[in-house]
């Protein structure tokens, strides 16, 4: 006669083979800190998000800090991507259009992209205390002084990159961001 606790016989769960679920989760943790901010991120937050189990967070990343940078890498690759395509897609551009561009591109941060500018600043201002993320960081930087680059000398390239993450974290804070008046006159100024 069978024992009615042997276990044996009970089926047994098959683990799903998910290859998007490390993405997943850190897409998730994007959203996370969108809405609470890098405080806010827990992997209970981040496994509700990408409706996994907490395990599955905690199996990818091992705490906290591995998901800022998986979060923080893929912003940086998303904003890498567009900064190089600029110069590819739009061969004729010239500094003064990359000017207007940027302009135009400020304003959708003060208004419709505000959500993920909000968390790329806040992973980028995270980097100010967590060392490790500072290289990730110093990509969002490099994305942005290499689109001038193009059009432009390096001195210049680097002024107008601080000039525009200075506008973008000013205007993000400030009660009355500037005007794209404003922006282009600001950094049609660091130019020689």
């Amino acid at each position: 006669m069978a024992n009615e606790s042997d276990d044996s016989a009970a089926p047994t769960r098959r683990r799903r083979f998910d290859p998007t679920r490390r993405k997943r989760i850190a897409e998730a943790a994007i959203r996370v800190i969108g809405e609470r901010g890098v405080e806010g991120l827990t992997h209970r937050a981040v496994a509700e998000a990408a409706d996994v189990p907490i395990a599955g967070t905690t199996y990818h990343y091992k705490d906290k800090e591995d998901l800022l940078q998986a979060a923080l890498e893929i912003c940086v690759a998303d904003y890498a991507a567009i900064m190089a395509a600029i110069p590819v897609d739009n061969p004729g551009l010239t500094i003064d259009d990359v000017i207007e561009q940027t302009a135009d591109a400020l304003i959708g941060c003060f208004t419709t992209e505000r959500t993920i500018t909000t968390v790329q600043l806040e992973l980028y201002v995270a980097a100010i205390r967590r060392p490790a993320l500072r290289p990730v960081a110093d990509r969002f930087t490099e994305a942005t002084r290499t689109l001038y680059a193009h059009y432009t000398d390096p001195t210049t390239a680097t002024l107008l990159t601080d000039t525009a993450q200075g506008i973008t974290l000013r205007g993000m804070a400030a009660t009355q961001p500037p005007t794209r008046d404003r922006i282009r006159t600001l950094l049609s100024h660091c130019l020689p």
